[in-house]
């Protein structure tokens, strides 16, 4: 893997603390809740249509495949989906749970 254990152990807090955000959010929106303006700033990509708690949901399981990837220590992790750029550890501590470089950010999965 690219990271330092240092570096991976960050990474995987991070996405770990992204993961509690976003559960606590699809708990509070299944509850009855109205989050569609924090599920809104949040900035989650969705298609039209979608629900806030479908959104939350693939962002869930999106930052919880990233974790996977980093305890596995993937050398996927990191790098662009399309392309397979590096988006470099500055990028990652950045934003963890990126998948894009900035080529491809508008792309979906």
């Amino acid at each position: 893997m690219r990271f330092d254990a240092d570096a991976r152990a960050r990474l995987r807090r991070m996405l770990l603390d992204r993961g509690q955000v976003l559960a606590t959010l699809l708990a509070e929106v299944l509850g009855g809740k109205d989050r569609a303006r924090a599920v809104e700033a949040l900035g989650l990509h969705a298609r039209p249509g979608m629900r806030p708690e479908e959104i939350l949901r693939a962002a869930l399981d999106h930052v919880e495949a990233l974790r996977r990837m980093v305890e596995a220590g993937d050398d996927g992790y990191g790098r662009c989906h399309v392309c397979g750029a590096d988006l470099g550890l500055a990028a990652m501590l950045e934003v963890p749970w990126a998948d894009a470089c900035r080529a491809h950010a508008g792309l979906a999965r």
